[in-house]
C-alpha cells in the first residue's frame, strides 16, 4: 500500500516545476551575458562606468523581472502543492533570524524602509533561486538539460579566453570591449566584465568536475583533457581568489568524500601548474603578482592612518604658515582604474593634529608620500578602527561600501558616522568594497555576521550529514551534494577578496548549486546508480551493482534507519 502521504500529482504541479527549471536556466544565461550586452548597447567610453550607466537598462530590468517571476512561480507551486513543510527546516529558520537582525540593524541606524528593502533585495535575491528549486519536483532529465544550457555559455567563454590569452587585445576589440584594462595585464575576462567574474565561473566548474571526479568509479581521458582547457582558462583570468577558493574548495570535497583522493589532488596540481605557467611566460601576470605581494607586506609596515600621523615630536615644530603638503593618501591596487598618482585630498582620520591651539601656531609636521599599498588590507585595517564604535548592529544595511549604498549616496563614504573624515578610500575608484564579509560586518555588525556564519552553516549541515549516512552505508554521495558543500566554502572565500556574493553573477550560479545539492541529497539512495559522465550529477555514484542478496528483516530494518534523511530534508 502506498504510504499515505502521497498524493496525486497534479498536470498544474508538473507545469509549474518545468516553468521554474526554464526561468533559472533564463537567469543564468542572462547573468553571463547581461554585462557584455550592455556594453554593446552603451557608449563607448574607455570609462567602464560610464559604459554600464549610459548603456540601454532592460538587461538589469529583464533581471529584476527574471528573478520576481521566479518568485511568484515558487509561491503559486508551494500554494498548489501544500509545501510548507519543505521550509521548516533549520537553514530556513535561520534565514528569517538573519533578516531580522539585518532589518534590526537598519532601524537602529535610520536605514529608510526603501533602502532596507532595496538592500534586502540585493543581498538576498540569488537565494530565491534555492527555494525555487527546493520547491519543483526535480528530475534528472530537467536537471541535464540546464546544465548543458548553462555549459553551453560557459564553453563559449572558455573558448573566448582561451583566444584572448593567445592573440591578445585584437581579441577583446571585436568582442566590443573598448576598456582595454584587462587587455594590457593580461588577464582573460570572456564576456564577462571582469577576470574574476569569469574566473568564479570557472572555478564553480571546476569544482563541479572535482566532485564527479571523487566519487566515479572510471573517468576516461577526454574528460581530463576537458579539465586541463578549463584550468587553462582558468588561469588565464589570473583570479587570485579563484585559485584559492578552488583549492581548499577541492580540499574540503576530499576530506568529506574520502574517496579518489588522488585524483583530487591531480586536480588541484593541475590548477597550480596552470597558474604557475602562465605568471613564468606572461611578464605582465608575473609584474602583477609581485606587485600585490609586496604592496600587502607595505600595508603592515604603513597601516592605515599611518600616512596622516606625524613622523615624531622631533620633526613638528610651530610655524607661522603652513608649511606641510596634504596628507598624501596611498596609491592603491585593488582596482585597474585607480589613480597612479596619490590624491591630494587629506586623510580621513586626521589623526596627530594637535587640539586646542591656533592654526596659525599649530605644528606642523612634514610628511613624505606614503607608499603604495593594498587597498583591500587599508580598508580592513580602517574598519577595525570605525566598528569598535558601533559593534553589535554595525551602521546600518544599505550604508556603507555597495552598491545600494551608492546608489542611495554616491558620498557615503564621507559620513561622519565613520569618523570625523568618513571613511577614506585611497583614491579607489570602485563603487564598492572589495570585500563582501567587510561590507556585511559594517553594515549589520558582528550579530549580523554572526547570524550570517550560521545560516551558511544550517544550508551545509544537512548535505554533510547526508554524505556521512551514506558512507556508513557503503554507498558514495551524489556528486551533487560535494559540489554544493564545496560551492558554499567556494563563496566565502572569494567573498574575502571581492563583492561577489551580492554581484549579480555569482549569487544565481552558487544558489543553484546548492538548491540541486539539496534535491540529490533528498533523493532515495535505494536505487544503485552507474554514472558514466559528469552528467549523472544526481546519482549515488559507485554503488555496487552486482550485490542481489537477499537482506533478512533485520537487515532491512537497520539499513531504513542508516538511510534515514537528515533533520534539515524532512
Amino acid at each position: 500500500m502506498a504510504p499515505a502521504t502521497n498524493r496525486p500529482t497534479r498536470p498544474i504541479s508538473g507545469l509549474l516545476s518545468t516553468a521554474i527549471v526554464v526561468v533559472v536556466g533564463a537567469l543564468l544565461v542572462h547573468v553571463l551575458l547581461e554585462t557584455w550586452a550592455q556594453v554593446l548597447s552603451g557608449p563607448t567610453s574607455v570609462d567602464p562606468r560610464a559604459n554600464l550607466d549610459g548603456s540601454a537598462q532592460w538587461p538589469k530590468q529583464l533581471k529584476t523581472a527574471l528573478y520576481l517571476g521566479l518568485a511568484g512561480l515558487t509561491v503559486v507551486k508551494v500554494v498548489v502543492d501544500r509545501l510548507w513543510h519543505r521550509f521548516r527546516t533549520g537553514a530556513d529558520l535561520a534565514l528569517l533570524v538573519l533578516g531580522l537582525v539585518m532589518v534590526l540593524a537598519g532601524l537602529v541606524n535610520d536605514s529608510s524602509m526603501s533602502l532596507m528593502g532595496e538592500a534586502l533585495f540585493v543581498y538576498f535575491r540569488g537565494v530565491i533561486v534555492f527555494y525555487a528549486l527546493r520547491a519543483a519536483e526535480l528530475n534528472a532529465t530537467m536537471i541535464r538539460r540546464l546544465l548543458i544550457v548553462v555549459a553551453v555559455v560557459v564553453s563559449v567563454n572558455v573558448l573566448l579566453a582561451l583566444i584572448q590569452m593567445v592573440v591578445g587585445e585584437p581579441a577583446y576589440r571585436v568582442l566590443g570591449w573598448v576598456d582595454l584594462t584587462w587587455s594590457e595585464q593580461s588577464r582573460a575576462q570572456g564576456l564577462l566584465s571582469h577576470p574574476n567574474h569569469l574566473g568564479h565561473v570557472l572555478g564553480l566548474t571546476m569544482l563541479g568536475f572535482v566532485a564527479w571526479l571523487a566519487i566515479a568509479t572510471d573517468v576516461r581521458r577526454r574528460w581530463w583533457a576537458v579539465a586541463a582547457v578549463v584550468a587553462v582558462a582558468m588561469s588565464a583570468t589570473q583570479s587570485r581568489e579563484t585559485l584559492l577558493g578552488v583549492l581548499i574548495g577541492a580540499v574540503v570535497i576530499a576530506v568529506v568524500a574520502r574517496t579518489n583522493t588522488r585524483r583530487v589532488l591531480a586536480v588541484c596540481l593541475l590548477v597550480v601548474l596552470c597558474t604557475v605557467a602562465q605568471i613564468a611566460a606572461r611578464p605582465d601576470n608575473r609584474a602583477e603578482w609581485e606587485r600585490r605581494i609586496g604592496n600587502a607586506f607595505t600595508s603592515f609596515d604603513h597601516p592605515a592612518g599611518s600616512e596622516s600621523s606625524p613622523p615624531g615630536p622631533a620633526t613638528a615644530r610651530p610655524t607661522p604658515t603652513p608649511t606641510a603638503r596634504p596628507d598624501d593618501g596611498s596609491t592603491t591596487s585593488g582596482s585597474p582604474k585607480a589613480s597612479a598618482k596619490p590624491p591630494t585630498s587629506p586623510g580621513a582620520s586626521g589623526a596627530g593634529a594637535p587640539h586646542g591651539s591656533p592654526a596659525a601656531v599649530a605644528p606642523q609636521p612634514t610628511h613624505s608620500p606614503a607608499p603604495v599599498r593594498e587597498i583591500r588590507v587599508l580598508y580592513l585595517q580602517q574598519a577595525a578602527k570605525i566598528l569598535p564604535h558601533q559593534p553589535l548592529l554595525g551602521f546600518g544595511i544599505g550604508q556603507f561600501g555597495g552598491v545600494v549604498a551608492e546608489k542611495d549616496n554616491p558620498n557615503w563614504h564621507k559620513n561622519p558616522k565613520f569618523g570625523p573624515g568618513g571613511f577614506n578610500r585611497y583614491g579607489f575608484q570602485a563603487v564598492q568594497v572589495d570585500s563582501f564579509w567587510l561590507h556585511l560586518v559594517m553594515e549589520v555588525g558582528v550579530l549580523g555576521f554572526g547570524a550570517y556564519l550560521v545560516w551558511l552553516f544550517m544550508i551545509a549541515k544537512p548535505l554533510l550529514a547526508r554524505t556521512r549516512q551514506l558512507r556508513r552505508t557503503g554507498h558514495r554521495p551524489a556528486p551533487a551534494v560535494l559540489w554544493g558543500i564545496a560551492a558554499i566554502i567556494f563563496a566565502c572565500i572569494v567573498g574575502f577578496l571581492s563583492p561577489s556574493m551580492e554581484d549579480p553573477l555569482l549569487p544565481p550560479l552558487l544558489w543553484t548549486i546548492v538548491g540541486l545539492a539539496w534535491w540529490a541529497a533528498r533523493r532515495s539512495t535505494s536505487i544503485d546508480q552507474k554514472e558514466d559522465g559528469p552528467t549523472g550529477i544526481g546519482g549515488s555514484a559507485g554503488a555496487r551493482e552486482d550485490d542481489t542478496r537477499i537482506l533478512a528483516t533485520d537487515e532491512i530494518l537497520a539499513h531504513a534507519r542508516q538511510v534515514r534523511p537528515p533533520a534539515g530534508f524532512r
